[in-house]
């Protein structure tokens, strides 16, 4: 029995039909609010939500401050470069007759530092670290530290200018941007620990190499997180076979040439659906998510456990802890959003709960006070600061479909682990200040 190849492309058709508040991206495969076409942010994988044709009556991408976007492309233009005699924009957009009509305008309009013609008349503009002021005339000082990426760690803006500098454990680099983390001990590399089905591998980030820590009691590790300071490793091991379940296993991994001191920590609550783990590397606590949709908390020996949060929790997905300002900070896929609570489950507040559908893990960065998700669905890593605000995308592609629940952030890197046999479970191992 065979299918028609009209009936074929009719299934076809039908499995990649968007509903009638949804638009269908380019590629033919995404779907995705239509609330959220030409908004300013490229929501579609390839970004068809934003390119000209979709948006051809939408307002224009805000360009920098001192400069304007030449018609229907995103090219933006300093206004010096208006009227200057050379055809920047492609259609001539930036040149023509209103130049030598408008000039003598310059002359009256009382601009601060320029001012340049454009084909609505005269207006001014700033150097380069200043922007206009209400009355469009005035300049006043820019604050760079408000731009993401413009410092990897701390930030103090001054007049026509701003500096950067780290936290304690890390070291400000020759570009005078980035912090790279102090070795403590010098000889000791920054490492990434991945767990998989088979093993827990160590690979140093700065080289391709990887090599595994051995053990039969890691061959079916789930879930797993590393104290550094206690060149700790802990995860859950998985034996459907035998009497002895699934475990909580710690072990000491000094220079990471192996396990020593190897035990099992007897845990008061069942780990058999456990899907992920985080330890407060201040108490030795260890913080739970289940696939019953729990929250859950243990002692460092195990002995006392506690639900936290068990309401309003539908597929949980990733969980990471900020020990310092006592924060735990979680993912749910069902009810897609990303949330942030006292890690004793008090105060819950949501942080992203719009144009979020299938966040897969979360990481932090303690020194700036940011949250990074991923989200599968829209092939996005994204960012926002401990307040939910200042939410930006920054980085897109299919690569973050294939992750698994699992995200770090290193210096000034996020790492995601892959979905697959070689992938699993990311521990960062790194010099510097905990974690």
């Amino acid at each position: 029995f065979s299918i028609p190849p009209t009936l074929l492309l009719l299934l076809f058709l039908y499995t990649f039909t968007c509903n009638s508040i949804q638009f269908m991206c380019k590629d033919q495969v995404t779907c995705i609010s239509r609330s959220w076409l030409c908004d300013g942010d490229k929501d579609c994988p390839d970004g068809s939500d934003e390119a000209p044709e979709t948006c051809a009556h939408s307002h224009p991408p805000r360009c920098p401050a001192n400069e304007e976007q030449c018609p229907g492309v995103e090219v933006c233009l300093h206004r010096k470069r208006l009227c200057d005699g050379v055809r920047d924009c492609g259609d001539g957009w930036d040149e023509g007759p209103h130049c030598r009509e408008f000039a003598p305008n310059c002359t009256h309009l009382g601009c601060q530092f320029g001012c340049s013609v454009a084909r609505t008349g005269p207006m001014c503009y700033c150097q380069g670290a200043f922007e206009l002021g209400p009355d469009g005339k005035a300049c006043s000082d820019i604050d760079e530290c408000t731009v993401y990426g413009m410092c990897s760690q701390t930030c103090a803006n001054s007049e026509g200018s701003f500096s950067c500098g780290c936290v304690s454990g890390y070291r400000l680099q020759a570009d005078n941007r980035s912090c790279k983390a102090t070795n403590d001990p010098a000889d000791r590399p920054a490492m990434l620990l991945i767990a998989n089905s088979r093993n827990i591998q160590a690979r140093p980030l700065i080289s391709s190499s990887t090599h595994s820590l051995l053990s039969t009691s890691t061959r079916e590790a789930t879930v797993m997180d590393v104290l550094y300071r206690e060149e700790t490793v802990c995860w859950i091991n998985v034996h459907n076979t035998t009497r002895s379940g699934t475990q909580l296993k710690c072990a000491r991994i000094p220079n990471l040439k192996g396990f020593t001191e190897e035990r099992t920590i007897s845990v008061s609550f069942s780990l058999e659906n456990v899907a992920q783990m985080a330890i407060d590397w201040l108490t030795g606590n260890f913080y739970f998510m289940d696939r019953y949709d729990h929250i859950f908390v243990c002692d460092k020996d195990g002995d006392t456990c506690v639900t936290l949060l068990d309401k309003e929790l539908l597929g949980t997905s990733g969980i990471a802890l900020d020990p310092i300002m006592g924060k735990m900070f979680f993912t749910t896929t069902k009810l897609p959003k990303v949330e942030r609570c006292d890690m004793d489950g008090q105060n819950r507040t949501k942080l992203v709960d719009i144009k979020i559908i299938s966040p897969l893990g979360i990481t932090l960065d303690l020194a700036s006070k940011l949250v990074y998700w991923a989200d599968r669905y829209l092939d996005h890593i994204e960012v926002v600061d401990y307040e939910g605000r200042n939410r930006r995308s920054i980085f897109q592609g299919s690569l973050v479909s294939s992750c698994s629940p699992a995200l770090r952030f290193w210096g000034f890197q996020v790492a995601a682990g892959p979905v697959g046999e070689s992938g699993g479970m990311l521990g960062h191992v790194s010099p510097g200040k905990q974690p």
